[in-house]
Parts: structure tokens; sequence; C-alpha cells
């Protein structure tokens, strides 16, 4: 059983970081659904429209690094966002967050959903199976939302059906089974369904491929909910790099290479330094909340300063992930701290992926290069498969200390290794980690109840701040 309650939390305001420096000519520009893209977008009554427009505005140099663009709060803005890539040194960033309106406070959605409640863009294709084009061409026209500018718009990650997850992609037309299967072709989607999928449900959605930032050098991103990417939140290569207060949910299910598909919240791929993600929230990811990654190929062989601290984290695939491949000197003062993880491994694509092994909270694959990664004062609560998984026997350099490991009777602490979570002595002498870790042994019937699991654990890792409450997570199918 999955029981999910949903806080309603103090509205989150961007806080902690000293302002960025601004240069003399730093201006601030404002988007709202009500504005214009042809306006001056630099007074809440003068807005830009569209994050269409706001790309056209970064790429032509309107909005530079120094700049604050802010979106309205409690609306939502359908596209991707790509920002400029600022200069690498400056301590100047482009800053892109939002703004009150009137009494409305909750973070504005970047979302990369098409809306697909167009009844005559739906044709039947036999008995049980419909189509509907989701190309650019018919933006507007079968579909809403999200019109594919900025790419992706025909790989589909999964659908959202009244608010329910349905990540069942075939990769035949054939093989499609149960309700709301889906496969794409020829910027078609089809889709598994009785009768016109909008006589079955009110809400229908289609996420796309494509991050919903792009990393850029010299960029803070804060209070915005990004969603709806059959693809990562953000994710890139970059240097001097700061999220903070974001949401990051319904991420990733989309096709990297043949039958393989992908998604993460936060990716910092290699020769990314100085990246700070911080009091976040992450959930109902397809792959991993964050991970750094990387290689074979590279300019520098690392990734240097990056710090995860005091993020939510609730039913990912994984939690956390490192890998490395090529050469160079790798993982350089890397920490992950204070964060609280629940329910790894028991979100909408365990049920839809092929590799259910890797149901963990932390996971390490490729371990090529040189490690200092730091793991400290983290709460990892009941990771499906296990509390770690590792392609490799030894992972040097990866220290784990003083983190609250929670696992259900039986529970193991590391995939492919047989101790469990009341044998956690023998593993922390065999593995010289965790040595000084807490481990608790959850009852093996338990419900899944995310708000309980907070409530739990909040507040058990002294020096750390306690994340925001849980919000509404999506009931995964």
């Amino acid at each position: 059983m999955l029981k999910l309650i949903a806080f309603a939390p103090a509205p989150l305001v961007a806080r902690g970081w000293p302002a960025a420096p601004q240069t003399p000519q730093a201006r601030t520009y404002y988007v709202s659904p009500s504005g214009d893209d042809n306006a001056t977008g630099l007074s809440q009554s003068t807005p830009w429209r569209t994050i269409s427009g706001l790309n056209a505005k970064m790429a032509d140099g309107s909005v530079k690094a120094g700049d604050t663009v802010l979106l309205q709060a409690g609306q939502t803005f359908f596209g991707k966002i790509r920002p400029p890539n600022g200069t690498a040194p400056d301590a100047v960033v482009l800053t892109i967050g939002s703004y009150a309106s009137g009494q409305q406070t909750a973070r504005p959605i970047v979302s990369s959903y098409k809306v697909l409640t167009v009844p005559s863009g739906w044709q039947r294709v036999d008995g049980t199976t419909w189509s509907i084009s989701v190309s650019n061409a018919n933006a507007g026209v079968t579909h809403h939302g999200y019109d594919g500018k900025q790419g992706g718009g025909a790989n589909i990650g999964f659908l959202k059906v009244d608010g329910q997850i349905h990540g069942r992609r075939c990769f035949a037309l054939g093989d499609l089974a149960e309700d709301w299967d889906f496969y794409c072709a020829n910027d078609v989607l089809y889709v598994r369904a009785t009768a016109n999928p909008t006589t079955l449900a009110t809400d229908l959605r289609a996420s796309c491929d494509g991050a919903c930032v792009q990393l850029r050098n010299a960029l803070r991103i804060t209070h915005l909910r990004l969603e709806g990417s059959g693809g990562h939140g953000m994710q890139g290569t970059a240097v001097n790099v700061r999220a903070d207060d974001n949401e990051f949910a319904e991420l990733g299910g989309s096709v990297l290479k043949d039958t393989t598909r992908y998604g993460n919240g936060f990716e910092a791929w290699i020769d990314s330094a100085d990246v700070v993600v911080e009091r976040n929230i992450f959930h109902d990811i397809y792959d991993t909340a964050f991970t750094a990654q990387g290689g074979p190929q590279s300019t520098t062989g690392s990734w240097s300063n990056i710090s995860l601290r005091n993020n939510l984290i609730y039913l990912c695939n994984q939690s956390i992930e490192f890998w490395s491949a090529g050469a160079g000197p790798g993982f350089v003062n890397c920490l992950v701290e204070c964060n609280t993880c629940l329910y790894s491994g028991y979100g909408w694509s365990a049920h839809v992926r092929p590799d259910l092994n890797t149901r963990v909270h932390l996971l390490t694959y490729g371990w090529d290069l040189p490690a200092d990664i730091t793991v400290r004062r983290n709460t990892f609560y009941d990771g499906k498969v296990a509390y770690r998984y590792s392609a490799t026997r030894t992972t040097p350099g990866l220290v784990c200390s003083a983190n609250l490991i929670c696992q259900r009777a039986g529970g193991l602490l590391r995939y492919g290794q047989p101790q469990t979570v009341e044998q956690w002595q023998a593993w922390t002498a065999a593995e010289q980690n965790d040595t000084d870790s807490t481990f608790w042994v959850l009852p093996d019937d338990a419900a899944i109840d995310v708000a309980a699991a907070w409530n739990q654990v909040v507040g058990k890792r002294s020096g750390c701040t306690p994340p925001a409450p849980p919000l509404a997570a999506t009931s995964p199918k």
C-alpha cells in the first residue's frame, strides 16, 4: 500500500545565499502568462510571456550574467529554459527565480508536458489503439502545452493520466497490452485505450525529452518547480552553478538510445565545478535524484567542489549516484551531506525498468578515476533492494560516515553481498565505511508512508538543517 500524505508547507523562498554581485548594467526581468514577448519585460506591468520568448532574449544577449529573471509565482510556463553560457570564473551569475503575485508565492512551474486533451487530435487505429500527432507543427492543433521548440517533443517518457503516472513504453506497436501503454514512432504517439482517451481522462499529459533547464556557467536557479521532462530536470557541464529551493518532480523515461531509457533530477556531467545543490525537493524521477557522472571524453577529467546538501529526496529509483570513466583527477572535494532520502525504488519507474537490482539509495557504477567524495550525516530510509549498489567491488575515495541507514528486517545493505541490516557490524567492518553510522531495522510489512517516514527521521542528524516536508507525490502505475 502506498500512502502519500500531502503537507501544506509554508511558501519556500530563496534564502541563505548572499546576493550575487551585480554589474552596473544589471537588470531584473519579469515573465507572466499575461505578458507580451515584445514588451520590455522590465516591470511586473510589462512582463514577457513565454519561455520561448525568454530563451530568445538570452540567446541574443539581451539577458546576460548579472541579470535576474523572475517568473510569476503560482503560474505554469511550458517550455525548456536555455540560459546563455556565462564566463566560468565570474562571480557574477544569471539568476532565474520567481516573484510573488499578490498573496501567491508558490513556485512557478516550468513544464515540459504536452497536454493531449483535444478530442479531435486522437485517431482510432484499431479497437484498442489510438494515435495522436505530437509533432511541433501540430502544436496548438492536436495538443497544447509544450510546443517542442526546444526539442524532444516526440520522445515521450511517460503519460500522466488524471494525476497518475503510466510509464510502460513499448518498442513495437504490437506490444501494447495494458491500458495506457504507449509507443512512439515518426512524431506519432500510440496509446492503448478502450475509447478516445479524452473520454477516459480529464487531464492527459505526455512528458517530453530534454532537460527542463540546461546547465550553463555562472547560473543560479531558485524557487522553481521543474516537471514533465522525459529527460532531466537540470543537466550539463558547468562551472559556478547554484540550484536551491527548487522542486524536481515527475521526470525521466525517454529513450536515450535503442531501448535504454533515462532521466535524472540534477546531472552534473564531467568537467563541472563549483556546483551547489541545496534545499531542493526531488521526487518521482525515473533514474536518480542527483548524479555526477561522465567520461571518457572530457577536458579536465574531473568534478571539483560539488556539494549536495539539505535536500529531500523520495520515490526516485535511486537517490544519489556517482560514476566516472576515462582519465584525470576524478572527483575532487565532493560533499553529500544532511540529505533526507526516502523510499528509493518504490516510485513509478520501478514498475517499468529492466534493471530492478539498482533500486537503492547510493549507486556507484564505473570507478575509473580517483575520488574524494564524503557522504555524511544523511538519512537513507528503506531502499527497495538495498542501501547501496556498486558495479565495482571497491570504490576507493568514497567515504561514508555518520549516516542514518534504515532498512526493513532482512533488508540488504549492499546488493550482491549477504549482510542484512541486522548484520551491520560485520558489514561495516568489511566495507571500512559507515563504521560510525546508525542502523535501524524497520518492520518488514510497513506501509510506504512518505510523510510518516519524514516525521520519523527529521532532525535525527545533528548539525543538519531539516529539509522541507514532503509534498504530495504522484501515485505510480
